[in-house]
């Protein structure tokens, strides 16, 4: 080979040792994501205080406020959080120094387990995963990695000939040599992570489209207006009342008998409703929520499932349930962690393979081009 073609190669190669941080970058998203998804279940493992204990009929949320309260002294509830059978009720509390603290109830004693100040390793590990902690550029950075990401599925099924064998005849060959069996793993762990990376970078390439979207000033639908109560249904008191949770709950399950209630946000301000979230079942992907006087408990609106709002917002919450799998319970989200730590694997043996093959064509062609030089030289 001449001296030419040599240093063309060499240049090549250094091109590609630059694509290194890009897949560097993919994995460090994708694995944080993955942590992401059970974020609260690995808080729940290590928190003794988020569990709960013992089976009985739950308290009413009143009671669970109440206990809340007295184990904070000068805190004010604003919010519950029912995460299931398994887990403690969440009393997000509103401290008397302005900070914010969740205190962890359990449903049927209404003993306080315990008390998590700040913002918690669920949050932050969406937002590091989400955003890098750094909005909107972080936001950019993540989201754009769904064109390669997208890229090395179409181009890998196109390249990989008859993968679907992997689903029925699977072959790791864990005795061969490393780069014979990270291949294996990595043709297996791709096929059959086909629909999830599918999945993951279609709602990833929906984020990055939407926010150029929003920061060129399109129109995106918008949503329904805010649901506020009227001037004269507020009451004039020398101190505000206390909503009656009860009866708000109470009001919300009428309202929607089938719903599994996961939030309950109590109004801000004196013209804001209380608001009841979950899922009714019929759309699992759309949540529900039921606005309610928290001073009459009455009824204001329903919204939520496919009249929630215009198309393009319905859009968003389909893509963000879809994206972090927060939907179905437990169980979707064990699969989702599985998948994700699968579609982690694929890229780190995709790593380790193009390591390998690319520090070996580098050493060749150091080693062609010093040859072709010697040559030239004599």
């Amino acid at each position: 080979m001449s001296v030419g073609k040599s240093r063309t190669r060499l240049w090549f190669l250094w091109h590609s040792w630059l694509a290194m941080p890009i897949w560097a970058f993919l994995f460090f998203v994708c694995l944080t994501g993955t942590i992401a998804v059970v974020s609260t279940e690995i808080m729940w493992l290590v928190n003794p205080a988020m569990r709960a204990s013992g089976g009985g009929e739950p308290l009413p949320a009143s009671a669970l406020i109440a206990a809340a309260e007295a184990a904070a002294p000068g805190g004010r509830a604003n919010s519950l959080d029912w995460g299931g059978s398994h887990m403690a009720v969440g009393v997000q509390m509103a401290m008397p120094d302005g900070t914010f603290a969740t205190a962890w109830v359990n449903p049927v004693s209404g003993a306080v387990q315990g008390m998590s100040a700040g913002n918690s390793f669920r949050m932050f590990f969406r937002a590091l995963h989400g955003w890098l902690l750094t909005f909107p550029v972080g936001w950019y950075l993540v989201t754009l990695l769904a064109i390669p990401l997208l890229g090395s599925l179409i181009t890998g099924l196109v390249v990989y000939k008859r993968f679907w064998k992997s689903f029925y005849q699977p072959r790791i060959r864990w005795r061969q040599a490393p780069r014979v069996m990270w291949g294996d793993l990595h043709r297996v762990a791709g096929t059959w992570s086909i629909w999830f990376i599918a999945v993951i970078s279609v709602t990833s390439l929906w984020f990055l489209i939407y926010m150029m979207l929003f920061h060129l000033g399109m129109g995106l639908g918008g949503g329904k207006p805010p649901v506020l109560l009227a001037r004269d249904r507020i009451p004039v008191a020398a101190t505000a009342p206390k909503p009656d949770v009860d009866a708000i709950l109470s009001a919300a399950a009428a309202a929607l008998p089938d719903m599994r209630v996961r939030f309950l946000w109590l109004p801000g301000t004196a013209y804001d409703p209380a608001t009841v979230g979950g899922s009714s079942g019929q759309v699992p992907l759309l949540p529900d929520y039921v606005r309610v006087d928290p001073f009459t408990a009455e009824v204001i609106a329903i919204e939520g499932g496919t009249g929630g709002g215009s198309a393009i917002e319905l859009t968003r919450t389909i893509m963000r349930a879809l994206h972090t799998g927060d939907f179905g319970g437990l169980p979707v989200k064990l699969v989702w962690f599985a998948f994700g730590l699968l579609m982690t694997t694929l890229v780190f043996s995709g790593m380790l393979i193009w390591m390998k093959r690319t520090a070996r064509a580098t050493v060749e062609a150091v080693r062609s081009l010093r040859m072709a030089e010697g040559s030239s030289n004599a």
